[in-house]
């Protein structure tokens, strides 16, 4: 039964995202103030759960009209978002497959203390990278293009750790065996080792792609240029002048990831469990 509550208050939010979706502009305006943001609608909680409206009273479309047909920058920050992610899922993913096969292959008396600085690294909040980020992106010449955000994605130490895991659990009698029979590493990486990490390179995929489509600070810093920020940014400031159309926004928006983890979900569990992850 606890359970049961804890899931319809961790659903209400995405509920009243979709229904209020079907709003007109004007019963938006009358049910909410003009400060109201999605990340926020835990401030003044008695009152805004007695305004809060699940039914619209006319369903209309009008916001979805607006977001993806009336106004186009919509659709051109959901192409920047997906500018950004895209080549951080599909570059972390290369890097880390490689980084791991390493790790296990590499017979290197201080691999493990490398290993540990991965995961000290790892752990450290994004904040406190952000600087020296910011200053190697200035010395590189690219503090104000989506490389300055690509590259550190491409390199995140998480990816690594949760393959180097997964790669574990693969039985060493396997590249032995293709070693003896003369298999090269890039032959055993390809047709041994890859086919056994489907569900953790799927897992890493779901996790580096729900984090950088969703980021906001790195955008900030970084992207001075509005017509490059990603849609996080935008949707992180819509309700100042937009609020008629926060609600089909951030659907459109929360589409993507939500179809990803709803389609993966079993992808995720078990690559998260062969990691040994808790």
């Amino acid at each position: 039964m606890l359970l049961g509550l804890l899931s319809v208050l961790f659903l209400l939010p995405l509920i009243v995202t979709f229904t209020n979706s079907f709003m007109g502009e004007i019963e938006i305006a009358l049910n909410y103030s003009g400060k109201l943001s999605l990340f926020d609608l835990a401030e003044g909680i008695s009152s805004a759960f007695i305004k809060l409206k699940l039914i619209p009273a006319e369903a209309t479309l009008k916001q979805y009209k607006s977001v993806l047909i009336s106004d186009p920058t919509f659709l051109v920050l959901l192409s920047n978002s997906i500018k950004l992610t895209v080549p951080v899922v599909i570059g972390n993913i290369i890097v880390s497959a490689l980084a791991s096969y390493g790790f296990i292959l590499w017979k290197f008396k201080y691999k493990e203390i490398i290993f540990y600085i991965y995961i000290t690294i790892m752990l450290m909040p994004m904040q406190a990278v952000l600087v020296p980020n910011f200053i190697a992106a200035g010395k590189l010449g690219i503090q104000e293009s989506y490389l300055a955000i690509i590259l550190p994605g491409v390199f995140s130490p998480f990816g690594t750790f949760l393959l180097r895991q997964n790669m574990k659990s693969i039985p060493k009698s396997y590249l032995e065996s293709a070693e003896i029979d003369g298999a090269s590493h890039m032959s055993v990486f390809i047709n041994i080792v890859l086919p056994q990490m489907k569900s953790g390179i799927a897992a890493l995929a779901m996790l580096t792609f729900i984090e950088y489509w969703n980021i906001v600070e790195q955008a900030i810093i970084f992207i001075k240029d509005y017509t490059k920020e990603p849609l996080s940014v935008y949707l992180s400031r819509i309700a100042e002048g937009r609020i008629s159309i926060i609600f089909a926004a951030s659907c459109v928006y929360m589409a993507i990831p939500l179809w990803t983890l709803v389609f993966g979900r079993e992808d995720l569990e078990r690559g998260i469990e062969m990691s040994g992850v808790k």
